[in-house]
């Protein structure tokens, strides 16, 4: 028989446990209200991609030219215009059928697309200034070029320089687009006057420039080149060799390029960078000085291909090239200058 003293022992230790749970629970912290779900971020539209630029029409343009077919660039440009419209690789196009039209001796065609270059070039810039839109400093200048070779046919040297020099005469072009027009001046008047004294900006190396007057009784080469000129680098080794063959005789060579960048930590980087090209590339001129002039380096109508300008004895220029010359012509040059 089960004692009754048991009963009540387990009955009060029960009691115990759940007074004792009851206090715990009293005890307890309350629990922590649930977390509001976070608001959903806001859907971010998808960027569309860049749309890339339009193919331009030029370098097919300027094979057919290269061959004579005019016609075929026109019809080349044509398309182009029905799909991009007068855009500016369209612009470029329509300069280069000017220069092209003129190529092959259709004059009409070539005043007439140079004078619609022109207005598209006015169009298209509403207002702005030329350096702000490098499309239409290339046509422009293609048109004024193609309107210079007409003039000279038909009235003379004299007329084209009368045209270039009051295009010069514009305020706010961009030096690569008065370069451009200086080199055709140059191609109608230079020869056969003095040489422009070089106003010398800054100069690099350690060989002194000296002025273009006090080399009188000297022949004189002038070679203007850019550090980037892949043309004026080809053109090095055939330069050097026939600079040392005739230092004796009296040569004297000067290398004269421009900045091509603006302020002052730019351009303390591309001097480096030239002087590391000259030293590598240039490495029989090493002892020829070397002038900063951006004003003489378009004023001579220094461009992105290596200009000779030969001076002779008597600081007259005897021949103004504006392009690669292989190393017999640089001899023959030379000879003409004793």
């Amino acid at each position: 028989m089960r004692d009754p003293r048991s009963s009540l022992a387990a009955i009060s230790c029960v009691a115990a446990l759940a007074c004792a749970g009851s206090f715990a629970a009293a005890q307890a912290p309350a629990p922590a209200p649930p977390t509001p779900p976070a608001a959903a971020a806001p859907a971010v539209a998808p960027v569309p991609p860049t749309p890339p630029a339009p193919p331009s029409p030029v370098s097919s343009m300027r094979n057919k030219i290269s061959a004579g077919d005019v016609p075929s660039a026109e019809s080349i440009l044509e398309v182009h215009r029905e799909k991009y419209g007068e855009d500016g690789p369209w612009l470029a196009g329509l300069g280069w059928l000017a220069r092209g039209a003129l190529l092959v001796g259709d004059t009409a065609s070539a005043r007439r697309y140079a004078s619609e270059t022109r207005a598209a070039v006015t169009r298209r810039l509403a207002g702005k200034p030329l350096s702000q839109d490098r499309d239409a400093e290339g046509a422009l200048g293609a048109a004024i070029e193609v309107e210079a070779q007409l003039l000279a046919k038909q009235r003379g040297r004299d007329a084209a320089a009368a045209l270039l020099r009051r295009e010069l005469a514009v305020a706010d072009t961009p030096a690569p687009f008065r370069s451009r027009l200086y080199k055709r001046l140059a191609l109608l008047t230079l020869e056969g006057t003095a040489a422009p004294e070089l106003v010398v900006e800054d100069h690099m190396g350690s060989v002194a420039v000296p002025s273009l007057s006090s080399l009188k009784g000297k022949p004189v080469v002038l070679f203007l080149w850019a550090e980037w000129c892949g043309d004026c680098k080809a053109q090095a080794a055939s330069l050097a060799r026939v600079v040392s063959k005739h230092r004796e005789a009296g040569l004297t060579t000067i290398a004269l390029t421009r900045w091509y960048e603006t302020g002052d930590s730019a351009r303390a980087i591309e001097r480096v960078r030239a002087d590391s090209v000259w030293s590598a590339v240039y490495t029989g001129l090493q002892d020829i000085p070397r002038v900063v002039s951006t004003r003489s380096m378009v004023e001579y109508g220094g461009s992105a291909t290596p200009t000779f300008v030969f001076i002779d004895r008597k600081g007259i220029v005897r021949h103004y090239t504006p392009t690669r010359l292989t190393e017999a012509a640089l001899e023959r040059e030379i000879a003409a200058l004793k």
